[in-house]
């Protein structure tokens, strides 16, 4: 007689934790035996409620996938936007309706603004820390703005950092090389950190978008090492191509408005993820059983 179904299965064990079970093969590598499979402990349902878990799960695994091609749908415009309006093959309008013309100016960052390498408090002294001015590390790039960081400093040590106005660009140049964000509120930044304060001829949200697009040029300046770097004065005479300020606003706000629609996906997306997890926790335990029509 069957007692489980091949759905059923797939669905418990995408959810039960069979960490226990696992033996240790290495450094970081685990193994699941026949041996210790064939022991795990089951909760089963009559068939026809497994069957109808299933069916649920399943209806949350096509809306999930759906969401997901159109995150990276989103994703690929943006690359796509990305690569013709950075470039300049594609010219946007102004706000008269006529179409930006001149050439761009090809101009090293230091020209674009003043950069400006982070630093770190010593650590050692915990009056240096724990107050409410914020201290960006790569670990606090979680978007295109960065604010309210997992660390902060107090006056005392903000007196010992570089601290930075609201609106310079972030850029990580040591380590993970080109993860950048705009400061969205005063901050200081550690040493793996270059910022970039914006100067009035150019735009910061038009910087943030280059350091993206021209993200491999600085992990080409980094070279192969143990730790990968690219220091402030090599930072600084990176060129990049740059309109007028006017155009360099009208392209960082159709780029803004790409990122804001993959935001909105994504969202949608991490809904419906934690909505399965909550589903699962409670029809794959039995906390919520089903109606079986019979």
């Amino acid at each position: 007689t069957e007692i489980a179904t091949r759905e059923w299965f797939y669905y418990y064990f995408m959810h039960k934790d069979i960490f226990s079970y696992l033996s240790r093969q290495g450094a970081g590598r685990y193994k699941l035996n026949k041996a210790s499979l064939e022991k795990i402990g089951l909760l089963l349902p009559p068939i026809q409620e497994q069957n109808k878990i299933a069916e649920i799960l399943s209806t949350w695994d096509k809306a999930i996938e759906a969401v997901e091609k159109l995150v990276a749908n989103s994703q690929q415009q943006k690359k796509a936007l990305m690569q013709q309006l950075l470039t300049g093959k594609k010219r946007l309008l102004d706000d008269n309706g006529v179409k930006f013309k001149g050439e761009w100016e090809e101009l090293q960052i230091k020209e674009i603004g003043t950069v400006v390498t982070g630093s770190t408090p010593p650590k050692n002294d915990s009056d240096n820390y724990n107050g409410n001015i914020s201290w960006a590390t790569a670990e606090d790039f979680k978007g295109k703005y960065v604010s309210n960081t997992k660390l902060k400093l107090t006056e005392l040590g903000a007196k010992k950092a570089r601290i930075l106005p609201k609106g310079a660009v972030l850029v990580t140049c040591i380590a993970s090389i080109g993860k950048n964000a705009i400061a969205d509120e005063v901050m200081g930044t550690n040493q793996q950190i270059n910022a970039v304060i914006v100067n009035e001829s150019n735009s910061n949200e038009f910087l943030y978008y280059q350091i993206e697009f021209n993200v491999k040029k600085l992990i080409s300046l980094a070279g192969i090492t143990a730790v990968p770097i690219v220091n402030k004065s090599s930072f600084e005479k990176i060129k990049l191509s740059m309109p007028s300020l006017k155009e360099q606003e009208k392209i960082a706000q159709v780029l803004t408005l790409a990122d804001r629609e993959i935001d909105l996906y994504q969202q949608q997306l991490d809904k419906l993820k934690l909505e399965k997890k909550s589903l699962m926790q409670q029809l794959l335990t039995g906390q919520k059983r089903v109606k079986v029509v019979a």
